[in-house]
Formats: structure tokens, C-alpha cells, sequence
């Protein structure tokens, strides 16, 4: 920027008093102090950003410089609004936010000339037209310096001393007011005495919510020890820390008739001000900006830039809420939203531990562990718009995995979708919504699982285990002799599904068995003295209960079917489903050792007579041999093939023919 008029320099001796301050100025500042009067400077958190007033073309005007670390210097000033934007606004003492999308400031109006607390927002590299603050905070008085802590939840900001004090135009008292959890401000409070000292102007938040700067009247020491009365401003520092309230203390004044006015912080604590001179009655007809390294006993906690960008899964930028939080209190210490870009920066103390929370609505959220040990932390945040889900599903009596379909509902149970899942493989389920999930398979009570995806989902990746519970059918079973007796008995009950038996014991003829849905059961028993009883039970049919009566005959001199055991097609070779009931005839002579036993075989009477006798002695002999290659001794074995000469039923049609074709076992006697 040209300098438009040369720097004044008039011949005033003054004495600096410094506490805690070294002499060397820490930046170059010649764009900035050009000549012209700069007034209400403050320099940004992030020490990248200074805003102030300027008459570099005549008359006051908002202005921004950016800081080049490259050159150390500050950038050539730029108009902070457009012309219309604040067309009959006069503004004085402009503070950037924490983040810099938001410029607050003191504006008054020709329809309204009180000064009130505006801000404006930064949209699309725009400044958005000036918006009051809040009512609350805003009166008929002036409202000047509007200083934000750097979670935009606290302000200090002054107004005029009461007219009993005759106090100078500038002079106010310190006011403070807090963000309510509503998002409205509180009734502003007057500092303690101890705060406001009688003239105060300027107020500055420091980047650690706690520590403050502020300028005031204060009488001083002349090099030679004596107290001197005075009415320029010095820059104060103060601090409250929870219970504890460090009072004020002067650290900068200077012997003149000038003023050190608008203390702010950069983030390496080197103190910014205005250094300027007053004509009495006028504004300041100099005035520039300085900045001096700010002593350690003065500085406000470490803090550690952290900074970043928050994308989603393919890298694209987010607007996300960003929060720091101490983990072992949970309490929110800061928030933040990164910007179009997802660019992000929060300040954290240097050696505490903080969680650094990203989430955006219809996005997951990430949770960091941090540490500051350095003065700038780079940390990047992935957020992703759904999560991988893998649902297993089991039987929870068996816990063997079973196939199963979901049927996804909201919060409310609105139907959403059906899908089919297969055991471990993943699903896709979007975020952004409370889900609850129902699971159905064939034969099972459904189940519910309730996946709050409304809320923060940390996890791109979810593994969960469902288990089912088997419906169940009654079964009721009676068992008695041939008049009616009922018998006391052991039964077994062999799950032919999954290849499980039981046994279980009928007291006075009677039992009720629940039995697993859509299974296939084997109920059979081989009471002392009574024929041998097996029975199917198919319960993958549909049926509310299921009853079965058993008449069990004495055992002798009679024949019972073996349903299960046949043969190929013109061949005495056993089928592969005739081995289950084998086995049972097995067992069943394994527990009866006193029996001696017929095997017979039956034909239809399709065929030649000599033929199918031929065949079913064949038959016969091929159970007779597999009984005796399991352990059955033969000597307790008789085959006999009766051929087409013992039919049980009429061999009038296939289905009677088939029953005819057959195999019977006989208890011929009792050792």
C-alpha cells in the first residue's frame, strides 16, 4: 500500500515503563503503519490476521492484514467490507473469533446512535451485512470492545462510567456475560472493583478462556521513585482461574501524553497494542501499531494449535462439528466447525490429554487421543456416510449358525427394506438414523437389534451375534398294550435333523415332548415283554399339536413292518436310506439278546411267482447278513422270503403294491 501522507513526528520525551517486556520489536509492521492513524487494532488467535480502523484514504474504515511468515511481515491492508455493506455504519473495535469466519465489533447508526455489539460472518470469502448480537446485551448505552473468549462463549465488553464520575468519553467499566445452554446471552454482570479501575477501554480475551487484557488510568513511578498522576492509558493483566481471580496489574505504561490501548495476543504471546497521542478533544491524531514479546509471568496457558481437515471416505471436504473434550470428566472444553474446505483449528493446553471429537450429521464420527507436546498439531479426521455390518446368527440352544433375513425399520418401526443376509458377509447400513433391525428365519421367534446410528458412530465396522430361539410343538404321546392298558415305558427320541437321541420315560402311558419346529424326530421304544415301536415324526409339516397313540403288541408269534428298510428296483440291494432303521433293528436285538428273530421279505405280485419267492429270499438274507456283519450272532437269525404270497394288502394299485413290498421281523422265541 502507498503511504498517502508522511508519518508525523512530533518532539515528545516519554518515559516506557516495562514489566516484563524486552525492547525488541518482534514484527515487522511498515505496511500497516504507513502514516496514516490505525486505531482498535487486534491480531487474530492463530497470530495470522490483524483487524483495525484506518484513515489511509481519509476517513475511519475496517481493514484486515495477513501475516507472511515467509517475509515476517505483515501484508498490505485490505478493505474488510464492500461499500453497501455497512452504508451508515460507524465502527469501532473489531475482534475476530476463534476461527476467523466471524468479525465482532461496536457499531452505531444515524436512526440509532448508541453503540451496540454487531457481527458479521465470513460467506464465500464475503462479509456478510452487520447482525446485533443480542438483546440482552445490547441497551440504550454504548456497548464498546466487544472481546470473545475463544469458545464464543464468554464476552467482555464495556460501558460508559455513571455521569456522577465526569469520566472522559472514553472511559467505560468492564461488563461480562456468558452463552447460555438456550444459545442466548446472559443478564451482562459489572466486574468486581478490583477490575474495573475507574477508566477502562479495550478489553481482550486471551486464547486460554481465562487470562485478560484491558487498558486503564493508572497512576506510576517516574524514573526518580515518585508517584505520578496521569490520564493516559496502560495495558492491564488479569486472570480468572475457577475460584482463584488474579487482580489486575499494570504491565505496560508510558510517561507522555500518549496511550497504549487495544492489547491482543498472538499465538506465540507477543503482545499487540496501539501507541498513539490524543488532541485534547479530538480523536487520536497519531496513532500505530507495536508489538513487544510478552514476559512468561504474564502469559496465558500453553496452548498447542491443533489443526487439520476433516473429508469424507473419497477424500471430498466437510463441514463438521469439532469438539475437544477432557476424557476423564467428559466436559466439552471447546468446540469448533471446520470451514467449506474442512479445514479446522482449535487451541488445547500443552501437556493435558484431550479427546478431539469430529461428527457431522449422516456421517460417522472420529474420537483422537491427544497430547499436546508441541506448539502446531497436524491431525486429519475421515468421516464416512455408512458403516460395514456383519451379522451372524445362531440357534441359542445349539449355537450352530442358521440362515436368516433382516427387515430394517426406523425409530418409529416404519418399514424401510427387507434384505437377505448370508453368514459372514457384510452389509452396508447407512448412517444418520436410529435403525431397528428384525431378524426372521424359518422356525425361529424373531429377535430385535436397535442400532442408535442417530447418534455419534464412531466404527466403521460392526461384527454382531444374533441368537434365535427354535419354536417349539407339543407332541402328546400315549402308549398301551392291546386292551388298553396304559404302559409305563423308556422311549427314545432320536432327532433324525441333527442327529441327536434322548431317551425319555413314560410314566402311566403319557407324555408330551416339545419338540424343535421344522425338525424331523424318531420316536421308538422296545419295552420288555412288547413288540418293537418306532414312529415318525415330520414337524416341518404345518400343525398346531401333533397326537400320537401307540398299541404295542405282546411279542409273540407276531410280525411288524420295518417302513424304512428297501431295495433297488429288482435287486436285493439295500438303499442307503434303509441303514437308519437297520440300526434300530440293530440296537434293538442288542438290548433283547433273549429274542431269536424271522426276517422276512415281501414282494407284489408283479412277476413270476418262482421269481419274486427268488427275490424276496434275497432280500431276506441281505438284512440277515447286515445283522450279522453288526455283531448280531447268527445262530438268533432265520431269513425267509415269502414272495407275492402273503400280501397285506390287495394288489389293486401302486400304492397298495408298494406297501406290499416289504420287510418283517417276528420274535419266534424267548431264551
Amino acid at each position: 500500500m502507498p503511504t498517502f501522507y508522511k508519518t508525523i513526528r512530533l518532539p515528545i520525551v516519554f518515559l516506557l515503563i516495562l514489566f516484563g517486556f524486552n525492547t525488541t520489536l518482534s514484527q515487522d509492521l511498515n505496511n500497516v503503519n504507513t502514516g496514516a492513524v490505525v486505531k482498535n487494532a487486534k491480531v487474530s488467535f492463530d497470530g495470522t490476521k490483524m483487524v483495525f480502523l484506518a484513515n489511509y484514504y481519509g476517513s475511519f474504515w475496517p481493514y484486515m492484514s495477513t501475516y507472511n511468515a515467509d517475509s515476517a511481515m505483515w501484508g498490505e491492508p485490505e478493505k474488510i467490507f464492500e461499500n453497501d455493506v455497512i452504508a451508515g455504519f460507524e465502527i469501532r473495535d473489531p475482534h475476530l473469533s476463534f476461527d476467523n469466519t466471524k468479525l465482532y465489533f461496536a457499531a452505531r447508526t444515524s436512526e440509532k446512535p448508541d453503540f451496540d455489539i454487531f457481527y458479521s460472518e465470513l460467506q464465500n470469502g464475503i462479509w456478510s451485512k452487520p447482525t446485533s448480537l443480542d438483546i440482552g446485551i445490547n441497551s440504550p448505552e454504548d456497548e464498546l470492545g466487544p472481546a470473545l473468549s475463544a469458545d464464543e462463549k464468554k464476552v467482555l465488553f464495556t460501558r460508559p462510567l455513571p455521569p456522577e464520575a465526569k469520566a472522559d468519553e472514553f472511559c467505560g467499566q468492564l461488563f461480562y456475560s456468558e452463552l447460555t445452554e438456550a444459545g442466548s446471552w446472559s443478564e451482562p454482570e459489572l466486574l468486581p472493583p478490583a477490575y474495573n479501575t475507574g477508566c477502562i477501554c479495550s478489553p481482550y480475551y486471551a486464547r486460554d478462556n481465562k487470562t485478560f487484557f484491558y487498558s486503564s488510568f493508572e497512576d506510576v513511578e517516574d524514573g526518580e521513585g515518585k508517584r505520578v498522576a496521569r490520564k493516559q492509558f496502560s495495558v492491564f493483566w488479569a486472570r480468572i482461574d475457577g475460584l482463584f481471580r488474579y487482580n489486575p496489574k499494570p504491565i505496560l505504561s508510558i510517561i507522555a501524553d500518549e496511550d497504549i490501548v487495544s492489547p491482543s495476543l498472538d499465538r506465540d504471546s507477543t503482545l499487540y497494542y496501539n501507541y498513539g497521542e490524543y488532541a485534547k478533544g479530538q480523536d487520536r491524531i497519531s496513532s500505530r501499531v507495536l508489538s513487544r514479546d510478552l514476559s512468561s509471568l504474564y502469559q496465558p496457558a500453553k496452548m498447542s494449535l491443533v489443526s487439520g481437515r476433516v473429508t469424507d471416505e473419497n477424500g471430498g471436504p466437510l463441514e463438521a462439528a469439532i469438539q475437544v473434550i477432557n476424557p476423564y470428566t467428559t466436559k466439552v472444553f471447546q468446540e469448533a466447525v471446520s470451514d467449506e474446505q474442512g479445514n479446522y483449528q482449535v487451541f488445547v493446553p500443552v501437556g493435558e490429554q484431550f479427546s478431539l471429537l469430529a461428527y457431522k450429521d449422516q456421517y460417522s464420527a472420529q474420537s483422537k487421543l491427544i497430547e499436546p507436546t508441541e506448539q502446531y498439531i497436524t491431525n486429519n479426521f475421515e468421516l464416512f456416510p455408512s458403516v460395514d455390518v456383519t451379522f451372524n446368527v445362531f440357534d441359542d440352544e445349539f449355537f450352530f449358525p442358521i440362515e436368516s433375513g433382516i427387515s430394517l425399520y426406523d425409530s418409529e418401526f416404519n418399514f424401510i427394506e427387507t434384505i437377505e443376509i448370508t453368514r459372514g458377509e457384510q452389509t452396508v447400513l447407512s448412517l444418520g438414523k436410529e435403525l431397528n433391525i428384525i431378524f426372521n428365519s424359518e422356525n425361529y421367534f424373531p429377535d430385535t437389534l436397535n442400532l442408535p446410528f442417530d447418534e455419534e458412530v464412531i466404527f466403521d465396522f460392526f461384527d454382531f451375534d444374533i441368537e434365535l430361539t427354535r419354536k417349539l410343538k407339543d407332541v402328546a404321546l400315549s402308549f398301551a398294550d392291546e386292551s388298553g392298558n396304559n404302559l409305563g415305558l423308556e422311549i427314545t427320541v432320536y432327532n433324525v435333523t441333527r442327529n441327536e437321541k434322548t431317551k425319555r420315560q413314560v410314566k402311566d402311558g403319557k407324555i408330551t415332548l416339545q419338540l424343535r419346529d421344522g425338525e424331523v424326530y424318531e420316536i421308538s421304544t422296545s419295552a420288555e415283554g412288547y413288540s418293537y415301536y418306532s414312529a415318525e415324526v415330520d414337524l416341518s409339516e404345518e400343525q398346531e399339536l401333533k397326537e400320537m397313540n401307540a398299541t404295542l403288541q405282546s411279542v409273540e408269534n407276531i410280525s411288524l413292518v420295518l417302513d424304512n428298510i428297501t431295495f433297488e428296483y429288482n435287486s436285493y440291494e439295500l438303499n442307503a436310506g434303509s441303514y437308519d432303521e437297520l440300526g434300530k433293528l440293530v440296537n434293538y436285538l442288542q438290548e433283547n439278546e433273549q429274542y431269536k428273530v424271522e426276517i422276512s421279505a415281501h414282494t407284489d405280485n408283479v412277476g413270476a411267482d418262482a421269481y419274486n419267492l427268488q427275490l424276496s429270499n434275497l432280500r431276506a438274507n441281505s438284512v440277515l447278513q447286515y445283522l450279522q456283519d453288526n455283531a448280531i450272532n447268527k445262530d438268533r437269525l432265520v431269513a425267509v422270503g415269502y414272495g407275492e404270497s402273503q400280501p397285506r394288502y390287495p394288489n389293486d394299485t401302486e400304492e397298495n403294491k408298494a406297501k406290499n413290498r416289504r420287510v418283517e421281523f417276528k420274535i419266534l422265541a424267548s431264551e
